[in-house]
């Protein structure tokens, strides 16, 4: 088990670099999206924060220390669950393998999936509003979950905040509504691999890092003009995403659509191995 998880590291490392670094710029892009979400309880913590050896408001190692594991506990929660989901999608492929049916079920998720993701990237180049989305997602029956959550988060702010129980307030925000996570969440189910899923949503949240660490720290604003245009590049990067899934999974029907030539991590080739 253990060597299997090494040899496709390794599988990953050489063929994946491309597609890491899409997932850590659409992090670094869509900071500005995380502010428009979480910029508000991020600016309650810091409000909430014991800082009584301040003076005239400048920044301490305390609340820097805070809010980098902060940062390191909404970044691992990423992480988990785009390994959860990398997971489902290969225990979907393997299951599926069995009953010989591997390739069309590959070539129908992909093309679906990548469907799915190309129109999120559409909505954003059509003008996206920040939290619509969101609010249609809260409102299904998965809307208890981010009920929970928002629930559990304000009644332990002041406990947490001012301990190392802030890594865990951090990771409850892999539980909130995200337009940004959505996408990444379903092309890591769509690869079929718990390690590029854990990989590759440690990198977008890596990404995001930067803008909210700076928010909680240093800025408190970023105006509605400047999300707009980080939408638009998000959509742009959501719609290549997309498009990756939907060719790939059309070779699995025989048709080949035009890619980019550079590499990129298909789980699954006809040989059992990375391509």
């Amino acid at each position: 088990m253990i060597s299997a998880v090494l040899v496709q590291l390794s599988e990953i490392s050489i063929t994946s670099g491309y597609g890491l670094v899409v997932f850590f710029l659409i992090g670094l892009f869509g900071g500005a999206h995380c502010l428009g979400m979480c910029g508000p309880l991020v600016a309650t913590y810091a409000e909430r924060m014991e800082t009584q050896d301040r003076w005239s408001s400048a920044l301490t190692l305390y609340e820097v220390r805070q809010h980098t594991l902060f940062n390191i506990g909404r970044t691992m929660s990423y992480a988990t669950i785009g390994c959860v989901f990398g997971a489902a999608g290969a225990l979907l492929y393997g299951t599926i393998g069995l009953a010989g049916f591997l390739r069309p079920a590959q070539g129908v998720v992909g093309i679906c999936i990548g469907v799915a993701i190309i129109i999120m990237g559409l909505t954003r180049l059509a003008g996206y509003k920040q939290g619509a989305v969101e609010g249609v997602v809260a409102g299904t029956g998965i809307g208890s979950l981010f009920a929970r959550t928002y629930a559990v988060i304000s009644t332990r702010v002041d406990r947490w905040v001012n301990s190392i129980g802030i890594i865990g307030l951090g990771a409850l925000h892999g539980l909130l509504p995200c337009m940004l996570l959505y996408p990444a969440f379903l092309y890591a189910f769509a690869q079929g691999s718990p390690v590029y899923g854990l990989l590759s949503l440690g990198a977008l949240g890596a990404g995001t890092v930067p803008s909210v660490f700076l928010y909680g720290t240093v800025i408190q604003s970023v105006s509605t003009r400047q999300r707009q245009v980080v939408h638009y590049g998000l959509g742009v990067l959501f719609v290549g995403l997309g498009y990756i899934l939907v060719a790939m999974g059309f070779m699995r029907f025989g048709v080949m659509l035009p890619l980019p030539d550079i590499p990129y991590y298909q789980p699954i080739s006809e040989s059992g191995a990375v391509a």
